[in-house]
């Protein structure tokens, strides 16, 4: 009987090339859900971003159980490991607009800020409340 030949190093192993498959799916997963929000947005010229949609519709699925979180862990951290890659572009458009370090960008700061207590504000008071919601089941 002879033994499984190991794998060569130009060639990953099955469990390497699964686990590479399977995290490839996840993210895929996410574009496609991404893709289907942005259709019915615009089908229903629904007036709020696709990623909000695809995101509402990810949690629904997630709390009603039908799909569980362990399907989606990887390619999720993959994809906020990655996100200082979308902070690139802002960062060339301050270098290019040097108005923004004046007036208009204590302005623009001001209103970043404000805009980001109110949402960190608004899901912290979401969360509370289905955590008590939750409890009370």
């Amino acid at each position: 009987m002879s033994s499984p030949a190991p794998a060569s190093p130009t060639q990953p192993s099955r469990p390497a090339l699964r686990d590479r498959l399977r995290w490839l799916a996840e993210v895929l997963s996410f574009v496609a859900l991404w893709a289907v929000a942005d259709l019915a947005v615009r089908t229903w010229g629904w007036p709020v971003p696709s990623g909000v949609v695809g995101l509402m519709a990810l949690t629904a699925v997630l709390v009603m159980g039908w799909l569980p979180t362990r399907h989606i862990e990887r390619g999720a951290r993959w994809l906020l490991g990655d996100m200082l890659l979308f902070f690139i572009p802002p960062l060339m458009a301050l270098i290019r607009h040097q108005e923004l370090f004046g007036w208009m960008g204590v302005k623009l700061a001001i209103a970043v800020a404000v805009g980001t207590l109110f949402v960190m504000g608004g899901v912290g008071w979401v969360v509370e409340r289905a955590i008590r919601w939750e409890d009370g089941r």
